[in-house]
């Protein structure tokens, strides 16, 4: 039946706007809505009629009321604004569900909160389980909704937890837990326990288990002492993985988000087969394997397109350099805060066994200098399969450096002016002479607009304001050739929360500003992004990137029904009031045709 819809789509284009694909009477009405298509042949409509999995029917109230009967279900919308269902083009599904489901310290750094957190996470969680990650501290220097401006003075002493904090409520739940920066960590009694540490346990060659004054284990651990409790702790089960998915689904539903293309593993595929198997999936996900894998999934025949509409192969995913809340990302300049400090490669540029002390570069030695070239082997190993590559690159060293593989693998492969849709993943800070790179590799640019309004507290501090031009440079990105795709990289980094809700990344595309609204005219305002365009980037080029233009990413006869119904009308918001986006909300959730969240119910 997918098949016999999709050649409708392809080989009778439907020539009326409210004309429908099935004789009989649609499942699903919906009648006074605002309706944004993102379909460039009819942008406004009323109301639509589904079947099914699909739309049928997109036009007027009085087009689609006559075609409902019987055993339709109308829903009168009352105005509310509708549009295609948000298409997440960058989430870590696993540490998204293990941050919902576990713990989250970014905003913490004092003791109440601190306990309150993880002890609120041992009464989510089954017995046994481990609470780790946290992050705490990453918001100690500047708060929430900082441009930069408002840093605080560099903290003497930061926030150090003790392990008598979480003993009282955890006896029962190991917690292993990190600073943002991973300086230290901290351990409680049961996680000690478990490695076998106490007081008369030495300190291992490049780390400690630090002490007070009396010599009793404070439970804060410092450098490889981390490595020696870490190795000890139970491994998360199945069923707890199947419990962090179903809390990533629940902010889907509740964001409009139909699609999620993640980075996935093995164990998450798992997860989401069982999901489906159990007839509880309620979001699309698009899988992308690491590209180490390369070998095995082309051994196994998995190419382009394998997979359906629920669970697909579309990319590899491979990095070129770290990130800004690290001070990894690779420049061609020294960071401004760290004197001869210029980032770092990834360990996959590497071959086997030519890792490390290349890995921090200096400014006198080039990539050329490493034993590199491990990425563009796993490329060339990948253009067979035909599953697209999508490769992360932050500082403008890392940009140009992955540029220059992609002209090398593509051109060698006379791919170049093909429909590759190679991605370049963030293109975060992205060198003047390098824009136009972008449009003559025909590249897709999988941005994170929420990223701006995070991580602008520490960019200019770090690289400056003349290197910041080219930082988030969606508009100059766009204008070069490159197609926009947008992506909440949901749940952030050891630095930084990024939200998985479409109205957050919305927001800061078409402001360039905080959450707290800061700078007041937009940080490098002339990279704005119209309204229209932001959500044509979460829905239409985010279908188009995978290569299911034909059936997805906008209100149209013949394709899936994944639409997101909201309470105020974005198009407005954005044009006239940005920051009101920010308390959108949605009332409906439709992933084909099935609607899988309603506001009250």
């Amino acid at each position: 039946m997918k098949r016999q819809v999709r050649a409708l789509v392809v080989f009778l284009p439907l020539l009326l706007t409210a004309c429908s694909t099935s004789s009989d009477s649609p499942d699903l009405v919906l009648l006074n809505g605002i309706v944004y298509t993102v379909d460039e042949a009819q942008p406004w409509a009323e109301a639509i009629a589904i079947s099914g999995e699909y739309i049928t029917a997109v036009g007027s109230v009085a087009e689609i009321q006559g075609l409902a009967g019987s055993d339709t279900r109308t829903i009168d919308l009352n105005g509310a604004f509708v549009t295609a269902g948000f298409n997440d083009a960058h989430v870590h599904v696993s540490s998204t569900g293990a941050l919902i489901v576990g713990v989250n310290l970014l905003d913490v750094h004092e003791p109440v909160a601190f306990a309150d957190r993880i002890q609120t996470a041992t009464e989510r969680l089954p017995l046994g389980s481990l609470i780790s990650g946290g992050s705490w501290g990453a918001y100690e220097q500047w708060g929430e909704g900082s441009a930069g401006e408002t840093k605080t003075d560099e903290v003497a002493e930061p926030f150090t937890p003790h392990r008598d904090l979480l003993d009282g409520f955890s006896p029962n739940h190991p917690v292993l837990v990190s600073r943002f920066d991973r300086s230290m960590h901290l351990a409680n009694s049961r996680a000690l326990e478990l490695a076998g540490i106490n007081a008369n346990t030495l300190d291992p060659a490049g780390g400690e288990f630090v002490r007070d004054e009396s010599g009793r284990l404070t439970g804060i651990l410092k450098g490889s002492a981390y490595t020696e409790v870490r190795r000890a702790m139970p491994s998360k089960s199945f069923e707890q993985r199947m419990i962090e998915f179903e809390a990533v689904q629940k902010e889907a539903r509740l964001g409009g988000v139909t699609t999620i293309q993640d980075l996935t593993s093995p164990e998450m595929l798992r997860v989401y087969q069982e999901t489906r198997n159990r007839g509880n999936l309620t979001v699309r996900v698009m899988l992308r394997p690491t590209l180490y894998n390369v070998k095995h999934i082309g051994a196994l025949g998995i190419t382009k397109g394998f997979g359906d509409d629920y669970l697909k192969f579309v990319g590899y995913k491979a990095w070129v350099d770290g990130i800004m809340g690290g001070s990894s990302a690779l420049f061609y300049e020294s960071y401004d805060h760290m004197s001869d400090h210029f980032g770092n490669l990834r360990t996959i540029m590497f071959p086997e066994g030519q890792l490390g002390a290349g890995m921090s570069m200096t400014k006198s030695q080039k990539y050329t200098d490493f034993p590199a070239g491990n990425l563009e082997k796993l490329l060339q190993a990948a253009v067979p399969t035909g599953l697209p590559a999508h490769v992360h690159a932050i500082g403008d060293k890392g940009v140009r450096i992955l540029l220059d593989i992609y002209d090398k693998v593509l051109t060698e492969n006379e791919l170049v002016d093909s429909d590759h849709r190679w991605r370049m993943i963030h293109a975060q800070v992205v060198h003047p002479d390098d824009f136009h790179r972008f449009g003559e590799l025909n590249l897709v640019a999988e941005v994170n607009p929420y990223h701006v309004s995070d991580d602008m507290r520490w960019m200019e501090e770090r690289i400056g304001a003349d290197r910041s031009k080219g930082a988030y440079a969606f508009r100059t990105l766009k204008e070069n050739g490159a197609v926009l795709i947008f992506g909440s990289d949901s749940p952030g980094t050891n630095a930084a929360r990024y939200f998985l809700n479409p109205k957050y990344g919305l927001y800061a595309a078409v402001s360039r500003q905080t959450l707290s609204g800061e700078p007041l005219e937009g940080w490098f305002p002339d990279q704005r992004l119209t309204i229209e365009e932001a959500i044509e980037a979460y829905t239409r080029t985010s279908a188009w990137a995978t290569f299911e233009e034909a059936f997805k990413g906008t209100i149209t006869p013949g394709k899936l029904a994944d639409i997101a119904v909201f309470n105020t009308n974005l198009i407005d918001l954005g044009h006239n009031d940005p920051s009101a986006l920010l308390d959108a909300e949605v009332l409906f959730t439709i992933v084909g045709g099935r609607i899988v969240y309603e506001a009250g119910q």
